[in-house]
């Protein structure tokens, strides 16, 4: 237990959620554990190929990740959390993009990105 809460002082969400996972923790924090993850994947590092896999590897499809980075985008700016949210220099893209129109890009792209093994 002091394991998983080393992970999540330091911000390794995906470490957490597999250490919470394997402890048997109840399914509710298990699920909070896996959105900060799913949430640093996607707003602060914008990796959409690691946000990806996290979604495959927490059985969500791209409608139901949507949905859940949309929720809390908005629970983010309510509370005016903005990091991950501003604009950020997209390489692929070569403009700047807002979390929201990234995460458009995400789902829009979602099957050219690269399939990955989640076992």
């Amino acid at each position: 237990m002091d394991s998983l809460s080393e992970e999540i002082a330091k911000g390794n969400f995906v470490r957490a959620a597999q250490l919470a996972a394997s402890l048997d923790m109840p399914k509710e924090e298990v699920h909070q554990i896996r959105q900060k993850a799913l949430w640093r994947m996607s707003a602060i590092n914008r990796n959409a190929p690691g946000t990806k896999k996290l979604a495959k590897q927490y059985w969500l499809s791209k409608g139901e990740l949507k949905k859940l980075l949309e929720t809390m985008a908005k629970e983010q700016r309510k509370q005016r959390h903005e990091e991950g949210l501003e604009s950020r220099y997209d390489l692929g893209t070569g403009r700047y993009l807002t979390f929201e129109e990234w995460l458009d890009l995400l789902v829009k792209d979602w099957k050219r990105l690269p399939s990955v093994n989640t076992s």
